[in-house]
């Protein structure tokens, strides 16, 4: 056999090694799974040094334009703020922010509209670094609950955020 040949072949076991992972579906496992996977990439910042404090999409305009990737997250939320009515709200409005990562879309409901937000996560590295991105005087507070299972008794609320969060549920 030659080098050349044997390359070829490590390449081709490579590729379809990757491929068999990828089409291989993945089960739900458990809570904890979820949460030690978020906790992971929470500890080592590799979303936060990629995607900042917003891990979700971006808004680009109407029609879409060249924008900042980072800007874009803020504008997002701007967004959909404008399009689920919430700024129509008066400052104070209580909002669940479902899903909310290190924070950052509850450190823009508090901070530019003046609501009292309280951010849930199912992990607790995320809770930890969300404390630690948000300034003194903004009104949002960061605990560990189950989206599945919410400790709050109902209408403890005004307002449910859930941002592309859904996916991570069991179902």
């Amino acid at each position: 056999m030659n080098l050349i040949f044997l390359l070829q072949l490590l390449l081709g076991l490579s590729v379809l090694g990757v491929a068999l992972y990828l089409l291989t579906p993945r089960r739900y496992q458990s809570a904890d799974s979820v949460a030690t996977s978020y906790d992971e990439w929470t500890e080592d910042g590799i979303l936060e040094f990629y995607w900042g404090e917003h891990i979700h999409l971006g808004h680009y305009g109407s029609p879409p334009e060249r924008r900042d990737f980072l800007k874009a997250k803020f504008d997002f939320v701007h967004e959909m703020v404008k399009w689920g009515g919430l700024d129509k709200l008066p400052q104070g409005t209580t909002v669940l922010d479902v899903g909310c990562g290190i924070g950052g879309s509850s450190r823009v409901l508090a901070s530019d509209y003046g609501f009292a937000v309280t951010g849930v996560t199912i992990s607790p590295q995320q809770v930890k670094r969300a404390q630690e991105l948000t300034p003194d005087g903004v009104n949002a507070k960061f605990q560990v609950d189950d989206a599945l299972a919410l400790s709050f008794p109902d209408a403890s609320f005004d307002v449910v955020w859930s941002v592309e969060a859904g996916a991570a549920y069991a179902g």
